[in-house]
């Protein structure tokens, strides 16, 4: 049977810690006592059902104990002390309870001043100039002709790529395609074979055919045979007559 040392009180077997002090305990082994003389058996009253109606469970380890045992026979704890009160939470000294915040109105830009952007002016473009076509490729010599300037005779111009100024000679049976015969051409020095027209990539020229009194373009002689072009309006000279150059 286990014996306190500490209050010396024997504590039923199996018990750890002492029922009186709650020491641990200590077995201990008593001499064994002289034996009684036995008795006849006596009839033993029915033994009443054990209750647990007043039974006492330690709070630290949760084992049973016999009512009246003031500490627990499997881990030392007191069973008859009384259970601490649990501190109550203090209460916060603030309040939880978010107050309302201001309502804010972002600040609104400033309205700046109405501007009304100047009108652009009015563009307008340039009148294209009419257009005129370029004059087509000549090819032939009509429809221009020769105006002699000390009579206003016209000569036209015979169609054909080229025609041969000067005078006709029956003699030598040549026959030029402008004879200047009829105008005063002897007396004014054309030659039988004075000079040529012809067109040449679409453009009208001048050739001195090598006379003997020359030929001149707007005042200027011309090389022989070294043809030259011809504008509406020039002048020519074969010898002393002189003309002017129409288309």
């Amino acid at each position: 049977m286990p014996f306190c040392p500490q209050c010396g009180v024997d504590n039923p077997d199996g018990a750890r810690f002492c029922d009186q002090c709650g020491a641990m305990l200590v077995p201990v082994s008593k001499p064994a006592a002289t034996p009684a003389p036995v008795a006849p058996p006596v009839a033993a009253p029915a033994a009443a059902p054990a209750t647990t109606s007043g039974a006492v469970v330690c709070p630290q380890c949760g084992t049973q104990a016999l009512p009246g045992e003031a500490f627990c026979e499997n881990c030392g704890a007191p069973l008859n002390a009384p259970s601490r009160p649990v501190a109550p939470v203090p209460a916060p000294p603030y309040s939880t309870t978010i107050p309302p915040q201001p309502s804010y109105s972002p600040p609104q830009p400033a309205t700046p001043p109405s501007y009304q952007a100047p009108s652009a002016p009015v563009y307008t473009p340039p009148l294209a100039p009419a257009y005129t076509p370029p004059p087509a490729a000549r090819t032939n010599l009509a429809p221009a002709r020769l105006v002699i300037a000390a009579t206003g005779a016209t000569l036209p111009l015979p169609a054909g790529l080229q025609a041969v100024v000067g005078r006709a000679d029956p003699v030598s049976q040549f026959f030029p395609e402008i004879d200047m015969t009829p105008h005063g051409a002897l007396d004014q020095g054309v030659g039988r074979r004075h000079a040529r027209l012809f067109v040449s990539g679409g453009q009208a020229m001048v050739e001195d055919l090598d006379s003997t009194n020359g030929t001149l373009l707007n005042g200027q002689r011309l090389a022989p045979r070294q043809p030259q072009p011809l504008r509406d309006g020039d002048q020519l000279t074969f010898g002393k007559m002189v003309m002017r150059y129409s288309e």
